[in-house]
């Protein structure tokens, strides 16, 4: 490990995305996001009550009913039974992904990860959610996830060295969408960022034999988003450093050939990453 400067924490890439979090409404979203987020808000609820019948869906349901967690508020999409938003995040995430009808083009599903975390995160807001105010938190889910992607060099390069980057940059995007939904402030925020490096993860090995664990990218992405967001309200701490170009940072050990540092900013706020995902016409990969 090398003795780098770090930078003061409400300085770093972390902290400025996090303000940026918390100030944008939906009144500074463009006509033409809003109106897609919707699309997307929806296709990916349907790929996830498709994937309900899954065979991935249906063990991992089964598993959390036999390990006692089987109980709770929030919905799991086209099974007819809840649990808690924390275990719907992770079941719904997953069954999004189960058929390959989720959406692409962004950190890569991003709509499999931000939206079963932004629904979930709804039954713990302690208050009404507006549909705009949960159109921004989506949008701004995409926007996070997409830009730790291009962080790495965009999706060639990062996916090329075998990580599956659904389940490494999602993770982002989700804790952006239930910080925004929560009503986290710049700081929480900012932790709920850093701590969800602890649950970026997800290797390309499963390609070799066709291994369900892929689907689980997705699913544990977003329950480690909205994971993220509750244990920063409750005051647990992220490292600010996490996007910073230092040993341990995002960017140093997920690319450290590939890295685009700038990619975290650039055009914040005026290119929204939604834009650039699409909606499949069939299922595919």
């Amino acid at each position: 490990m090398s003795q780098e400067k770090l930078i003061p924490a409400d300085q770093t890439k972390c902290a400025e995305l996090a303000r940026f979090v918390v100030r944008t409404t939906f009144d500074d979203l463009p006509e033409a996001i809003a109106q897609k987020a919707v699309r997307h808000i929806l296709d990916s609820i349907g790929a996830g009550t498709a994937g309900a019948i899954a065979p991935e869906t249906t063990i991992l349901t089964q598993t959390l009913h036999a390990a006692g967690e089987g109980s709770g508020a929030a919905p799991l999409w086209g099974r007819g039974e809840k649990m808690t938003p924390l275990n719907a995040a992770l079941v719904n995430g997953t069954a999004s992904h189960a058929f390959e009808l989720d959406d692409t083009g962004g950190c890569d599903h991003s709509g499999a990860v931000v939206v079963p975390a932004a629904v979930a995160a709804l039954e713990l807001a302690g208050r009404p959610v507006s549909g705009k105010e949960f159109i921004t938190a989506v949008v701004l889910g995409y926007d996070i996830a997409r830009r730790a992607l291009e962080a790495c060099g965009a999706y060639e390069p990062h996916n090329g060295a075998g990580f599956h980057s659904t389940g490494t940059c999602g993770p982002f995007g989700a804790a952006a969408a239930a910080a925004k939904i929560l009503g986290l402030n710049a700081l929480q925020t900012r932790h709920a960022l850093g701590i969800a490096s602890a649950y970026s993860g997800g290797l390309w090995a499963c390609v070799h034999d066709g291994a369900q664990n892929k689907r689980l990218h997705a699913g544990h992405a977003a329950q480690g988003g909205l994971m993220s967001a509750l244990l920063a309200r409750q005051g647990f701490t992220g490292p600010a450093q996490t996007f910073e170009e230092v040993w341990g940072g995002f960017n140093h050990s997920y690319a450290p050939t590939s890295s685009d540092p700038d990619a975290w900013l650039r055009d914040l706020g005026k290119n929204w990453k939604l834009a650039r995902v699409s909606i499949k016409p069939h299922a595919s990969c």
